[in-house]
């Protein structure tokens, strides 16, 4: 009686078509796990920034002492520049200056996620005064992710009443809009 051979293995046809698959399959989920990764981002810039601003303005009211939020320059004032590390300090002369360490409530420092802009009118600042109002120093944050997405931008406005609030997509186009009714713009 003659044994007859079985083949083993897969036909070139059949691995070509494995690959195909394989390769589909893995586009999604590599576009899928940018969108995750963009998300998670913005979500723990917009925590890290609202926290900050949470802590400023629970701090002027617990001390009784006003607190200003900005990016400190070089001579430890505030200044306009964004991308540098945002301070939180205790600012009781309204000096705009942190001149010493005991000063500082808290640093944070956002630029491996993002960039932040800070609309703050003619101010380079937010200041808290003691009752926890922000009356003349209002405006908005803007974080942007690297490649300046605007669907992956965000918004924090902070009222006179030095409440940080974060800007919703009112009109469902995938980009929050800003207190105007503006699309919020990477720049």
């Amino acid at each position: 009686m003659k044994h007859l051979r079985i083949a083993r293995g897969f036909s070139l046809l059949e691995l070509i078509i494995v690959l195909c698959i394989a390769a589909i399959i893995a586009a999604f989920a590599s576009a899928s796990f940018d969108t995750v990764l963009k998300n998670s981002r913005q979500q723990s810039a917009l925590s890290e920034l609202i926290s900050l601003i949470n802590l400023a303005r629970n701090s002027a009211i617990q001390e009784q002492i006003t607190v200003t939020l900005c990016p400190l320059a070089s001579d430890n004032k505030c200044g306009a520049d964004w991308s540098k590390p945002i301070v939180a300090f205790r600012d009781p002369d309204r000096t705009k200056s942190a001149s010493n360490e005991s000063q500082i409530l808290r640093v944070v420092q956002l630029n491996d996620s993002g960039h932040v802009t800070g609309k703050t009118g003619i101010r380079n600042y937010f200041r808290f005064r003691p009752s926890g109002l922000a009356e003349e120093a209002i405006g908005n944050i803007i974080w942007c992710p690297d490649d300046h997405n605007n669907k992956y931008a965000s918004q924090i406005r902070i009222n006179m009443g030095g409440r940080p609030f974060v800007s919703k997509d009112s009109d469902n186009d995938g980009i929050v809009e800003d207190a105007y009714g503006h699309p919020v713009q990477c720049i």
